[in-house]
Order: structure tokens, then C-alpha cells, then sequence
């Protein structure tokens, strides 16, 4: 029960954190005559970046397809056919939008075979106008380690995750920051139930089909014995109906709190792996 309570007083201090900021933005804006104005559209191309979700959420009855798909290290070269050959790590999710602001989802992981339930807020978006000058959402999850055979009781399988992201978009180039914390019920003997991170994260629109991403993630304070901060950089491209983004990053895993407790390599050294994502909307129809 007690992780209960920590991920009810966790998920309630970050919401009370976060409309404290809304509140607080809304009340300074200046008072101004209604104008014809909207939010700034795809701040990023997609719900995940690479491996961290962003601002974008999906919108209200709509339903987004995910496949995200990492190989083994590139550096095994042609023995592994640069990493090809290795085992993969696949995540397939699906994510619902019940309004324009709110979404849920799930997905089902390979390693660990993890099933996460999911969902996304958003608090504020940023306006072509300026009179909101940034994009800030709140995501929450909860991680389920199905893997049998381990001698794991259903409490120890569990991780929980909870993330404030700060967006803004200029022109063709888009910025997050990411705070965000995870709970391990069950960790590795000597590693820590909690662990906190800051993602990075950056996209710059080639051209209205082409754009460069990238992200990093640095664990803050206390880590799991031999982790690493992750890297990834990648290529979106969008064909009208998918994104597809292409990417080497350092990390084999998907789910913010398992990159933050897994990663093994580091991108500097030569340590990265390909890796695709692919994401498609189906559309409702309805309002």
C-alpha cells in the first residue's frame, strides 16, 4: 500500500505544481480584445520524440498506432550486420484521445515484457499570438513487468512514472525540457527505488516533410550501478498519413523509466544502435 499512497501523493503534488503555474501564467497575461488566434500546431511531429514523450498529444476520438523498434549495437559490425541480427526490442502501443487536452494509452514491451498504462495531459499550449508563450503537459504511467519465472509477486512487478514537459516551438526549431520520476516496487538489490531525470529535447523542421530530432537524458542524483545517461538523434519524416523516424541512440530499451535505470552504453563511445519508429493516427470523424 505504501506504494500506493507514494504514487497518489506523487501524481497529486505534481498536478497541484503544474495548474499553480497555469493559474499563475493565465492571471499575467494582459487583458486584450477576443482575437481570431489557436494553438501553434505540431510542436513535435509525434507523441514520442525518440524514446521521451512530448507536448503532442492525440487529438479528441482519435486513435494513434505506435511501433517502436531498436536492434543491437551498431559497432558489432558485419559479424552482427551492425547490429542487425541481434535481438530487438519492440514496443507497440496504442493511445486514445478522450478530449483535445487528455489521452490514454498502452503498450506492451519486449524486454521485461512490460505492459504500461498510460495517460496525458494537456495543461497549457502555446499560441500563434504569443499571449501563451509555451506548450506544458503532465504524463503519468504505470509499468507492469509481466516476465514469468522470475519468483516476482504482482507488487514487485510494478514501476511507476510521472513527467512535466515544458515546450516551445520558434520558427522551425522546437525545445522541451523534461523533469521527470520513476518508482521501482522491486529494483535490482543495491539500486534505488527512485530515480530522477531531466529530458532534453530538440527538433528542427528541414522542410514540411523532412526533420532532425534529438534527445538526452541524464539521470540526476542517485543511479542504478553501471547506468549511463542516454543519447539518440534521428530523422522524422512524414509521408501525410505516417512518421517515420529513423534513429541511432544508445539505448536498446522504450518507457522513460526503464532508459533511466537500463541504459548500459554511452552514444560518445560508440555505443548506439539503429532503431525506427512508426506512428500513425486514425481519425474518428467526429467532432
Amino acid at each position: 500500500m505504501k506504494q500506493f499512497h507514494f504514487l497518489s501523493s506523487l501524481i497529486i503534488n505534481s498536478l497541484i505544481v503544474v495548474l499553480l503555474i497555469s493559474v499563475t501564467a493565465n492571471a499575467q497575461l494582459p487583458r486584450e480584445r477576443a482575437q481570431t488566434d489557436g494553438p501553434i500546431e505540431n510542436t513535435f511531429w509525434a507523441t514520442t520524440n525518440i524514446g521521451i514523450s512530448t507536448v503532442q498529444n492525440v487529438d479528441k476520438h482519435n486513435l494513434e498506432s505506435s511501433v517502436m523498434h531498436t536492434f543491437g549495437l551498431v559497432r558489432g559490425g558485419i559479424d552482427t550486420f551492425y547490429g542487425l541480427d541481434d535481438g530487438a526490442n519492440t514496443k507497440i502501443g496504442l493511445d486514445y484521445g478522450i478530449s483535445n487536452k487528455f489521452s490514454v494509452g498502452i503498450s506492451r514491451m519486449t524486454f521485461n515484457k512490460v505492459v504500461d498504462l498510460r495517460g496525458k495531459y494537456n495543461i497549457l499550449r502555446q499560441t500563434r499570438s504569443g499571449s501563451v508563450t509555451v506548450d506544458l503537459a503532465i504524463k503519468s504511467s504505470l509499468g507492469i513487468s509481466t516476465l514469468s519465472g522470475v519468483g516476482l509477486g504482482f507488487n514487485e512487478r510494478l514501476s511507476y512514472f510521472t513527467s512535466v514537459m515544458i515546450a516551445r516551438k520558434s520558427d522551425r526549431m522546437s525545445l522541451q525540457l523534461t523533469p521527470m520520476i520513476a518508482h521501482f516496487n522491486a529494483p535490482v538489490a543495491g539500486n534505488p527505488h527512485q530515480l530522477f531525470g531531466l529530458g532534453v529535447l530538440t527538433s528542427y523542421e528541414l522542410n514540411n516533410r523532412l526533420a532532425l530530432s534529438a534527445e538526452y537524458l541524464p539521470v540526476i542524483g542517485q543511479r542504478n550501478a553501471f547506468s549511463k545517461d542516454a543519447l539518440a538523434v534521428a530523422l522524422n519524416i512524414n509521408t501525410g498519413g505516417h512518421v517515420f523516424q529513423l534513429f541511432l541512440a544508445s539505448s536498446q530499451w522504450h518507457n522513460e523509466q526503464y532508459i533511466m535505470a537500463n541504459n548500459r552504453d554511452a552514444f560518445w563511445k560508440g555505443e548506439f544502435r539503429f532503431g525506427f519508429n512508426i506512428h500513425r493516427v486514425f481519425g474518428s470523424g467526429g467532432d
